[in-house]
């Protein structure tokens, strides 16, 4: 310290006493310059170590740093694509008026009370969808009653979905399909009318009247009470999903089957004539659906989520239990989907316990009928080639071989080509984990992620010594999502799950002794990190992770000690 900060005496002062606020002064300036002084040297011993933030510490943070910019490229190039995606879609809102409390308390008295009670009718056509939007969101309003009609007219049905390739709209430099050379000499090859989609969200006290043309034949209902749906001759709806809503009622009148791509003729079928017109829903109260032709109601069903049995399973609230109704020779009838659709298209049909007894006695008459085949073909004949017997076909069974000898194994619960499927269904969500986690969507990667697990839990290996997908691969690779989220708890339960499965997975001991280090259990992480160490001993990372351990724990140690 200088002299110029020396104290100054006791005589100074007022009126011979001590200036105390002078002394105040004096400390508080003291206090500062030597946390000034510490501060100093924490920035240099940082700087001397490498630890200021200007450098990386390690190639693996430099390997960091390089990917946080490869993702913030990826990043604006989904922006992009939402941009477009937005530009697609149509949002209508508050048609009839808008939504107040009264509206969504299931009392069309009260509703009433508050607004007009001459019916209104609004239809929608083709003026109120801009250029390219093709996706249509009814949302956020509310009529009087069921008199009050929206309509999708069939004028909707004359919209084309025709862009050119290189359009400088809703086009980038991104897009693979800028690559292509037009010629412009040639008329356009292929045209699409209608609308892609409609979501129905918030709306409450209404009709909605569908009579255009849905390219994917799909209805989405989220949130609404007191709404009739009605599907009329003109349109192709074949798939309704209704969700979280009250007194719902969906009308089939003379609707086509989803196998038709467009209005009913002669030759073609009902709505409820193909296995695939379904209707899905979950936590729907007082949801009646039917089908009338001809003006007369053919088969109706009233459906409630709870009367129909929903009740909490796991995670899953009994709301979100859902449910599918279908015609089943002629009547509809409301059954609980016991095995979710795929995400990637493969076995994307979602099952009730139905259909999968179904799909199990079609596959034994499928076997009885190889195996009555089979018993045919083999026979044994004597010396003078007469028949003697024939060969009882035993039921494939997964027997013991030879180690080192090839075997085929057959299980008994799902078939070579079903096992096939699922695999691949694991392994393309287990991919796409992958590119998710490259791209720094790690919530994304996650949800991926559990997807393949889930789907993974139904293949018949649980018991063989050999799994036909990787799971620990998988845990792992979720922990190290978690880790990127500092959520250490999961990481750390994910790594044991995938250690418990396979106890050579460099990756997941790793990930492990991270997420306890992480938590500040030291002891713990220090001999999952030497397991990791001993599997894979040039691996610089772990050897550092195992290094920080090691100073942590003699910190620990000391204050121990200290104390």
């Amino acid at each position: 310290m200088s002299d110029s900060t020396a104290a100054p005496s006791v005589a100074s002062g007022i009126a011979g006493r001590t200036d105390y606020a002078q002394w105040d002064k004096l400390a508080s300036e003291l206090v500062n310059e030597v946390e000034q002084e510490e501060q100093n040297e924490i920035a240099q011993q940082k700087t001397a170590l490498g630890l200021d933030g200007k450098y990386a510490r390690s190639q693996a943070e430099a390997d960091e740093r390089e990917k946080a910019k490869d993702v913030q490229k990826v990043k604006k190039t989904l922006e992009k694509y939402q941009a477009r995606e937005k530009a697609v879609m149509a949002t209508l809102v508050g048609l009839l008026g808008p939504v107040s409390d009264t509206d969504t308390t299931n009392d069309e008295t009260s509703a009433a009370e508050s607004k007009a009670t001459d019916a209104q009718t609004v239809r929608i056509t083709r003026d109120r969808i801009d250029a390219g939007q093709r996706v249509i969101t009814l949302c956020d309003t509310s009529g009087n009653s069921r008199a009050d009609k929206i309509i999708f007219t069939q004028d909707l049905s004359l919209l084309e979905s025709q862009m050119p390739v290189n359009a400088a709209k809703n086009s980038y430099t991104e897009d693979a399909e800028n690559n292509v050379v037009e010629d412009v000499q040639q008329p356009p090859t292929r045209s699409i009318f209608g609308i892609i989609k409609a979501f129905v969200n918030n709306v409450h006290n209404c009709t909605i009247v569908m009579k255009c043309k849905v390219i994917s034949g799909t209805i989405e209902l989220h949130n609404c009470s007191n709404v009739t749906i009605r599907v009329e001759a003109e349109a192709t709806v074949a798939t309704v999903q209704v969700d979280l809503s009250d007194d719902i009622t969906l009308e089939f009148r003379d609707a086509p089957s989803g196998k038709n791509t467009g209005a009913l003729g002669s030759n073609k079928l009902y709505w409820g004539d193909d296995r695939d017109d379904r209707v899905y829903h979950a936590g729907v109260k007082n949801f009646q659906i039917r089908i009338v032709r001809d003006d007369f109601v053919e088969t109706e069903i009233f459906c409630d989520y709870e009367k129909d049995g929903a009740t909490t399973i796991g995670n899953a609230t009994s709301k979100e239990i859902q449910f599918v109704s279908s015609c089943i020779d002629g009547k509809l009838h409301t059954e609980k989907v016991v095995r979710a659709g795929s995400t990637t298209g493969k076995n994307a049909r979602a099952m009730t316990q139905r259909e999968l007894d179904e799909e199990d006695i079609r596959r034994q008459k499928a076997a009885g009928m190889a195996i009555a085949m089979a018993e045919d073909m083999i026979k044994i004949t004597d010396k003078d080639g007469k028949l003697v017997t024939k060969v009882d076909v035993p039921t494939p069974i997964v027997t013991s071989v030879e180690e080192g000898e090839d075997v085929e194994e057959i299980y008994t619960s799902m078939s070579k080509d079903e096992i096939k499927s699922t695999v691949d269904e694991c392994e393309q969500n287990k991919a796409r984990g992958n590119e998710a986690f490259g791209a720094g969507e790690y919530g994304q990667a996650i949800l991926l992620y559990s997807l393949a697990l889930d789907k993974a839990d139904e293949l018949p290996d649980k018991n063989l010594t050999k799994a036909l997908f990787p799971r620990d691969v998988v845990l792992s690779n979720r922990a190290a999502c978690f880790l990127k989220l500092g959520q250490h708890e999961k990481a750390e339960q994910d790594a044991s799950k995938a250690l418990k499965l396979n106890p050579n997975n460099v990756k997941a001991s790793f990930r492990r002794g991270l997420a306890l280090h992480a938590m500040g259990q030291y002891f713990e992480a220090l001999p999952i990190l030497a397991n990791a160490h001993k599997l894979e001993p040039h691996n610089k990372q772990i050897k550092q992770a195992l290094q920080f351990c090691d100073v942590r724990i003699q910190q620990e140690q000391r204050k121990l000690m200290e104390g």
